[in-house]
């Protein structure tokens, strides 16, 4: 599928969340998209809104075999539908796997400048953060491995 990421929706003056700032900030802080949304996700929601009703859903099995698809497409990585866990967010899988992954006082490895939120994933779960900053050259970030071996 082909789609123009090149075109940009103006939201501002839109109840925009991300776009309540002053006239000469840029909103680097959330992740919302200022790009059309691709047809076949309109398309989509709007075979979802002609049910009339709506409520929670369970994740089916169509679901978990495009994740696999997309996996096996892009990285040639077969994984399993039993390895697919559906979440709410970034934010709640980031916690929910601090709790299942360590336990209280642990510490964890930051490699920052990362979403100031990831910090509260792990502090809020009696986690200490590491943290390891990458390094910034010509535009690019890389991983200081000289620190991060040392963190």
């Amino acid at each position: 599928m082909q789609f123009d990421f090149d075109e940009l929706v103006d939201r501002k003056n839109s109840n925009s969340y991300k776009w309540q700032v002053q006239a000469d900030e840029l909103p680097m802080w959330v992740a919302d998209m200022d790009f059309k949304t691709a047809p076949c996700v309109v398309k989509a929601i709007e075979k979802r809104l002609l049910q009339d009703a709506f409520g929670y859903s369970i994740v089916s099995d169509d679901f978990k075999q495009s994740i696999i698809h997309w996996w096996q497409h892009r990285h040639h990585w077969t994984i399993q539908p039993a390895w697919i866990l559906f979440c709410t967010g970034a934010i709640p899988a980031i916690s929910s796997m601090v709790r299942k992954l360590t336990e209280p006082n642990d510490k964890i490895v930051v490699l920052s400048p990362i979403y100031n939120i990831f910090y509260n994933s792990i502090s809020n779960n009696q986690r200490e953060i590491i943290e390891s900053p990458m390094l910034y050259s010509e535009g690019n970030y890389q991983i200081d491995f000289a620190d991060l071996e040392k963190s």
